[in-house]
């Protein structure tokens, strides 16, 4: 299992997720999105309100 960032462009937008890889009893890896981020903006804004309220 690996987890890590995935990006995806969408009407010429970038969005991120957190997804985690895992592989089937084939041997062919399958993603599951454990959390949707949003895009660059709204992850300055949760990043920013982290350090705001943990300082």
């Amino acid at each position: 299992m690996m987890v890590y960032i995935r990006s995806k462009k969408h009407k010429g937008k970038t969005y991120y997720y957190v997804v985690e890889g895992k592989k089937d009893k084939e041997g062919k890896v399958k993603q599951k999105v454990l959390l949707y981020l949003g895009n660059i903006d709204n992850i300055i804004k949760m990043v920013n309100f982290y350090k705001k309220h943990n300082n």
